[in-house]
């Protein structure tokens, strides 16, 4: 497609679901993680994995899933492979589909959609592992993040969890976006 592995990878999946597809049946595939922050902002950075938020009893989807998953033969073919994630993993803030962004393709059976920058952010906070920190930092550089959104959307995502006292998951989130917060306003000098 445009010389970037990760949309050829995307268009052989299209290709394959054409195959199993009926007339005018379609897959929203709403991307998470790397691959999202690689396709909306153009960003130089390596994953061996697309991930995808996971459509409970999807058929298109688990045809993906078995052709394109790891160890499957779109994975070795590609060298990257189609990983599912729950909604409630990351967590997703609420509404989060109705934000996404449309990736711009010769689609014929998905439809790849990138979350919201604000939401990505909010998807790495719980882990926010050496990748994710890198990632949010890239979203924050990028200049089109707000504190009053990120707050907003972290209630969102943690909407029907305990408190921050009483769910380790959110208090660590909650942490994490502090961090993120200070660095937006130029208190730290990195994530």
């Amino acid at each position: 497609m445009a010389d970037d592995p990760i949309l050829d990878f995307l268009k052989a999946v299209d290709d394959e679901l054409a195959r199993h597809a009926e007339e005018g049946e379609r897959l929203d595939l709403h991307l998470l993680g790397r691959s999202a922050l690689i396709l909306g902002y153009s960003a130089r950075l390596m994953t061996k994995d697309v991930d995808v938020v996971e459509v409970a009893g999807s058929r298109l989807l688990g045809i993906a899933v078995r052709v394109f998953g790891k160890g499957g033969p779109g994975h070795r073919a590609w060298g990257f492979y189609l990983e599912t994630v729950s909604s409630g993993l990351p967590p997703l803030p609420l509404g989060y589909q109705s934000r996404c962004i449309d990736v711009p393709g010769p689609w014929s059976v998905i439809r790849p959609k990138r979350p919201e920058a604000h939401d990505l952010v909010i998807s790495k906070l719980r882990r926010f592992h050496l990748g994710d920190r890198e990632d949010v930092q890239i979203l924050c550089d990028a200049g089109d993040l707000s504190p009053a959104t990120l707050r907003e959307r972290i209630d969102l995502a943690f909407a029907f969890h305990a408190d921050e006292d009483e769910d380790p998951h959110r208090k660590k989130a909650y942490s994490n976006l502090r961090i993120v917060i200070a660095y937006l306003e130029g208190k730290r000098r990195g994530i």
